[in-house]
């Protein structure tokens, strides 16, 4: 279908010809239609024209063209108001390193005038805010991150994201990791000697940091390559709700397996693995074990693929009306719930892509749950969206940062580990598939190996 199936517009009579022009054009081009009953009236940012149609036709400015073009979606019509008092209309903006206070007052500033906010840096945003050139995502206060016009490429100065943040250095990434607070290099030695759990959180017992005067959850972090085999980091999971065995919709898990990575430049991502693996193992034995009952690991073996670490994300979690007006933050889901409309349409539970046989289901969960996007993002350190996961994931080298948490199951007899993601950060893409002279051939054309030697 096409971007503006259903759009039936009216330019604005104020609109210069030349622009008219193009807008029209632009329109036709995605599937709009000029004929009535009209839907739409466009015009000029800074126009006066709302009043005389509010409550009979949307009343957008042009940019809502360019910008539902540029992100391959229909804009929410209510942020691209025309009207010259909404100063912020078509902005979404973003800040890093700024104080509370600060978010506050710019988030209620922008929202106020017809802007959007968004607490990460998600595709869509067009202004991001920092304090100082090199912030931690390297950025510094840019406009027009995204460019309005498809037909035009970025004028000198106007640098795009992936301009604005370098390569990422192995040396500095291990440094981050080994001394940076908030966690501890998987890789380090007896790291179990610095850990416990804290027992009878709602979702388990989950490991702290030991010696603390505060319990604080016991982060893990190091550098894995994600494998090609049971990637189940995909907007639904591969959920299957006729198959007894997995549940709930409402309970799914996204998993995957991290393995050693291949990077020649990472290479103490591979050397570390099996003292990260020695630590897992050590998490797992400083709980007592009960006679008879099993233990289901988050070091999975295969034959032929060597050892690999389960990596789990809870995608759903209760919101306060389900959970009776409260919320904890001792559960292994996320650990901060980002309202859909601060990270865009396309991280909205409504329209979260999951396969047909899931759409019931997921309409049946929006009502008494919040969606938790995955807390990955690409080499530019914007949010990845639920359609690029697999593109951008499976294969690809990462920085991983993960909780540990221990489930006792009485009526199984089990005890179940968890490594649960809490951050994770591409550093290389995923390699390409090897190629073949065999793909790809017209069968009647005779045997190819023959035709190489004529």
């Amino acid at each position: 279908m096409a971007l503006f199936n259903d759009v039936h517009y009216v330019l604005a009579s104020s609109t210069q010809a030349g622009r008219h022009k193009k807008l029209s054009a632009l329109l036709d081009l995605h599937g709009a239609t000029s004929a009535p009953p009209h839907t739409h009236i466009i015009a000029l940012a800074g126009s006066h024209i709302q009043r005389e149609y509010e409550g009979s036709l949307h009343v957008v400015s042009d940019m809502w063209v360019q910008r539902s073009v540029v992100l391959g979606k229909l804009q929410p019509e209510r942020y691209y108001s025309p009207d010259p008092i909404m100063i912020f209309s078509g902005v979404v903006a973003c800040a890093t390193d700024l104080s509370q206070w600060d978010l506050e007052v710019l988030s209620a500033g922008i929202t106020s005038l017809g802007g959007q906010w968004r607490t990460a840096l998600t595709r869509d945003v067009t202004h991001l805010f920092a304090l100082h050139k090199q912030s931690d995502k390297q950025f510094r206060i840019t406009q027009n991150m995204n460019v309005l016009d498809t037909a035009t490429p970025p004028a000198p100065g106007k640098l795009s994201p992936s301009a604005l943040i370098p390569p990422k250095n192995p040396a500095s990434v291990l440094n981050k990791l080994k001394t940076s607070p908030g966690g501890f290099y998987a890789g380090t030695p007896r790291l179990a000697y610095r850990a416990e759990y804290f027992t009878g959180g709602r979702d388990g017992n989950i490991l702290i940091t030991k010696g603390l005067d505060h319990d604080e959850e016991f982060i893990i972090r190091g550098v894995f390559e994600i494998s090609r085999k049971n990637f189940f980091f995909t907007p639904d999971g591969d959920f299957n709700p006729a198959n007894v065995f997995h549940g709930r919709l409402a309970d799914l898990k996204l998993s995957c397996r991290l393995t050693a990575g291949r990077s020649k430049a990472f290479k103490f991502s591979s050397r570390d693995f099996p003292t990260v693996v020695n630590n897992l193992s050590a998490f797992e034995n400083l709980v007592l074990k009960e006679r008879y009952y099993e233990t289901v690991s988050v070091i999975q073996d295969a034959i032929g693929h060597g050892r690999s670490i389960k990596l789990t994300h809870n995608l759903f979690e209760a919101n306060d009306e389900a959970q009776g007006g409260t919320s904890d933050e001792d559960g292994n889901g996320s650990t901060a719930i980002t309202h859909p409309d601060s990270l865009g349409s396309e991280f909205d539970i409504v329209t979260w892509p999951v396969a047909d046989r899931c759409k019931g289901h997921l309409q049946d969960v929006a009502s008494k749950h919040n969606i938790c996007p995955l807390p990955a993002y690409d080499q530019n350190h914007v949010l990845i969206p639920p359609l690029q996961y697999e593109a951008k994931l499976k294969g690809a080298l990462v920085e991983v940062h993960m909780a540990f948490y221990h489930h006792r199951v009485k009526k199984s007899r089990r005890d179940i580990f968890e490594a649960v993601l809490r951050e994770l950060i591409v550093l290389s893409p995923p390699a390409p598939m090897p190629s073949s002279r065999f793909k790809r051939r017209r069968l009647d054309d005779g045997p190819c190996t023959e035709r190489r030697n004529k």
